[in-house]
């Protein structure tokens, strides 16, 4: 919250920049704080714009970090499980999901085989999120999940500019529906020029 002190110093210091004259103060005083917390506000959600940390996922013998979130959709569903996830003493602009995530693929299927959180990666159990009759030999189906995982991984070839990614000599596209693979297909990078 800004406190009446700062607004005041804003106004000052916004005035002089857009150069309005001393005497016009009074009149454009409210759109003035208007448009400053509006300037405030976006300001945060830019914030947001934070590279995140990417899950994990464990692919025969591969560990390949994506940037798809399983458990988000999860948590954007079940309350519960969002309120389980909720840790507000580990808070990272570049993990606002506040956990890692660490999945396999075992035979056709999708599972989460860890949690850890982003501040100094301790193990966050998973009872603590699923119930005992979800987790089977330590891990859980992820059943709720409908959607593709695209991720590169290998060797690093070097950045896209265009594309400001990192780029590997291959590239993985999973598409799972309920949990189940689908499909997946394993390929070579292919490098354009840019």
């Amino acid at each position: 919250m800004i406190s009446p002190g700062m607004c005041t110093f804003l106004e000052r210091y916004t005035y002089r920049i857009v150069g309005v004259h001393a005497g016009t103060l009074k009149r454009h005083s409210t759109k003035m704080k208007i448009l400053i917390t509006i300037l405030l506000i976006s300001s945060s959600q830019l914030s947001k714009a934070t590279e995140q940390r990417r899950d994990l996922l464990i692919f025969k013998s591969d560990t390949i970090y994506i940037d798809k979130f399983p458990l988000e959709i999860l948590s954007e569903k079940d309350i519960k499980i969002a309120n389980q996830l909720d840790d507000t003493t580990c808070l990272s602009t570049d993990c606002w999901r506040q956990h890692i995530g660490i999945w396999k693929i075992e035979n056709d299927s999708l599972f989460l085989i860890g949690l850890k959180d982003c501040c100094d990666f301790n193990e966050i159990p998973l009872n603590k999120v699923f119930s005992v009759t979800e987790i089977q030999k330590g891990k859980v189906f992820a059943n709720w999940y409908s959607e593709n995982i695209n991720a590169g991984f290998g060797e690093k070839l070097g950045f896209s500019k265009v594309k400001w990614e990192i780029i590997y000599d291959k590239n993985i596209v999973i598409d799972i529906i309920n949990g189940r693979i689908e499909k997946c297909v394993i390929e070579k990078t292919k490098l354009d020029k840019e």
